[in-house]
């Protein structure tokens, strides 16, 4: 018998650690979802330079009009000119191309390890990048005067470095999902929210006996309700 008694406060002290394992479980996976959740739409806010080239050159022009009517504005007031809202000195495409490589671009990034899916963003963000890069260059050309060797020089250098370093994170981002993810396996995201949430609430829902048991109340009520009888009509 003490054997027995010592057996089953064993057993329940099992249960219990796993059931508290199991809530911490929950309650970091409810954190984590509430972070992702928040990722996710930030990097939804900011997927404009991810879409087709058309639909983000268009709304590429409208923010870059409202940032100048911005920088007018704070002229007109006296106020130093926000960064990228002078339109005498702010060019549209070196401008795009900052935001996708030092904001942008980390971010889907980050969205690809977590999201393989994502690799359509981040393959529309590296050929509009493309497209800003090939405008930029046709700029400069373009412009007047002719630059001195060691400014064209040194203008080389810092875009190949940069165009390096953008290929570079996304390979990267690419690379490392694709080793921490065996083929057919679930996504970091899917595993993360496959695990079941805390509940806010304890379940309500009645018991089975206790269903059944409505039922068969609600059943003999209703067989001990007095029929009633209508009078016929009369007939005419």
């Amino acid at each position: 018998h003490h054997h027995h008694r010592r057996r089953t406060a064993t057993a329940a002290a099992a249960r219990g650690m796993a059931s508290a394992s199991a809530k911490a479980k929950a309650k970091m996976y409810q954190a984590r979802r509430r972070v992702l959740l928040n990722v996710v739409l930030h990097a939804c806010d900011i997927s404009n330079p991810c879409k087709r080239w058309d639909l983000s050159y268009e709304w590429s022009n409208r923010i870059s009009k409202e940032f100048f009517n911005q920088g007018d504005r704070e002229r007109e007031e006296g106020l130093p000119v926000s960064p990228n809202m002078d339109k005498a000195t702010a060019d549209q495409c070196d401008t795009s191309i900052n935001f996708i490589d030092f904001i942008v671009g980390p971010m889907f990034a980050a969205v690809r390890r977590l999201l393989p899916k994502a690799e359509i963003c981040v393959s529309g963000l590296q050929s509009n990048r493309n497209v800003w890069y090939q405008r930029l260059e046709k700029k400069k050309q373009n412009s007047k005067g002719v630059p001195n060797e060691e400014d064209a020089q040194a203008h080389r250098k810092k875009w190949e470095a940069r165009n390096d370093a953008f290929s570079e994170i996304l390979a990267t981002a690419r690379r490392q999902a694709d080793e921490a993810r065996p083929k057919g396996s679930p996504s970091p995201l899917q595993t993360i929210f496959s695990v079941p949430a805390l509940s806010s609430h304890p379940s309500r829902s009645p018991s089975p006996s206790s269903r059944s048991g409505k039922k068969e109340s609600k059943s003999q009520s209703h067989s001990q309700r007095p029929k009633t009888t209508t009078a016929p009509k009369n007939r005419k």
